[in-house]
């Protein structure tokens, strides 16, 4: 009875304290979509926590142990932990900027083996429940194999598409986040196996609680540090970069500023709306990732303000920068024939080198503000018109 009772006392603390992150949630005056689907993450833990104490008190015969509540309460764990792990691989998708979980199609192709899983185990257990329970009502394979297949295929595709990311030399300012979004699941995964294995405690709640309530701080600081369109480094990020930098006496190596700049950009808002700038916008975005992303320097994008994006280099080799450059503008090119837009995207890049030094990132910046300013003079020229 003491341990029933201490497993119910756990589990009921973790429900508080999930709601307390829900509520939060959802008074949230901003929610964007991602932040929606957060609500459905904590949500499903909640009806998790309580259908393991409603279970727990079965067990523990406090409530009838018959075949119809077992069979009703581990079909609804099934289909918890689906719409679970499915909801944190869009969650991740949807935070790291993955573009095709935009697209509701493509997003309920996600969602189809969560749908098809849980219908199947609703189904088994209507027409063949021999396949799933035995006489003492204890789960058998079949059951286990069906309950955890799928939402083992969502954490190994979470982390196998997180991980990576947080490795890449671009995203080294956000490597801690896409690490924990990787982990997360794994790590919880571990603790219910571990909690299956050994039911002494209720390892399981009290990792999801701990474990998410990081989670959450780390989505307040992911608010605040990028910028909500193009999901770049916004400026706060840029000064923090910076200052870290700044604070390396170790590593006395050349930074090299790149600003850029969108050439024609207010025709493009003009002549075809301003959600098509946007569209430009978040292309160019998704240029300078992947130009800076397949160059060898460390580099670290922002979006500076309006049309205007910075490139920080760590090189001391000049001739990497123009390479880059010249890189960014061809993807950027490519990227813009690819999707078939009736109008052309282009960018003038203006750049300068500093010390690393924090005192010397402003005298930089104007530098390289200058030669973006001389580019633009000389396509200006060139093109003979006066709009950019």
């Amino acid at each position: 009875m003491d341990y029933t009772f201490f497993y119910v006392e756990a589990n009921a603390v973790c429900i508080i304290m999930f709601a307390l992150l829900l509520f939060r949630s959802l008074v949230n005056v901003d929610r964007q979509e991602k932040q929606r689907v957060f609500a459905g993450i904590l949500l499903s833990h909640i009806l998790y926590f309580i259908s393991d104490i409603i279970w727990a008190l079965s067990v523990g015969e406090y409530i009838p142990h018959t075949y119809l509540s077992c069979a009703c309460i581990n079909v609804l764990n099934s289909v918890i932990l689906n719409s679970l792990t499915c909801l944190w691989f869009i969650y991740i998708e949807l935070a790291q900027g993955a573009g095709y979980i935009i697209e509701q199609k493509k997003r309920s192709l996600v969602r189809l083996p969560a749908v098809l899983a849980s219908s199947a185990m609703i189904l088994l257990f209507l027409l063949f429940p021999d396949w799933m329970m035995d006489d003492a009502h204890n789960m058998t394979q079949v059951y286990y194999l069906l309950f955890l297949t799928i939402p083992f295929i969502y954490v190994l595709s979470a982390a196998a598409r997180s991980i990576p990311r947080a490795l890449k030399k671009e995203n080294f300012a956000f490597k801690r986040q896409y690490l924990v979004c990787g982990i997360y699941p794994v790590v919880i995964s571990l603790f219910g196996i571990v909690q299956t294995l050994a039911f002494d405690a209720p390892f399981f709640c009290f990792s999801c609680m701990i474990l998410m309530t990081y989670v959450y701080i780390i989505s307040l600081n992911d608010q605040v540090s990028l910028d909500d369109l193009t999901r770049l480094n916004n400026r706060t990020q840029l000064k923090k970069y910076v200052v870290s930098e700044s604070s390396k006496p170790s590593e006395k190596k050349t930074h090299y500023i790149l600003m850029i700049d969108l050439n024609k950009f207010k025709i493009i808002n003009d002549q075809f709306g301003h959600v098509e700038g946007d569209n430009a916008l978040r292309r160019t975005a998704d240029a300078l990732r992947y130009a800076c992303g397949a160059n060898p320097l460390r580099t670290f994008i922002a979006r500076f303000g309006g049309d205007e994006f910075i490139v920080i280099a760590k090189t001391d080799d000049e001739e990497k920068v123009r390479e880059l450059i010249s890189s960014i503008k061809e993807t950027l090119s490519r990227l813009n024939k690819e999707s078939g837009v009736k109008y052309e995207l282009s960018a003038s890049i203006g750049y300068a080198s500093y010390s690393g030094d924090l005192n010397d990132f402003p005298d930089a910046l104007s530098q390289a503000d200058a030669s973006l300013y001389k580019e633009k003079e000389a396509r200006k020229k060139c093109c003979n018109t006066h709009i950019y």
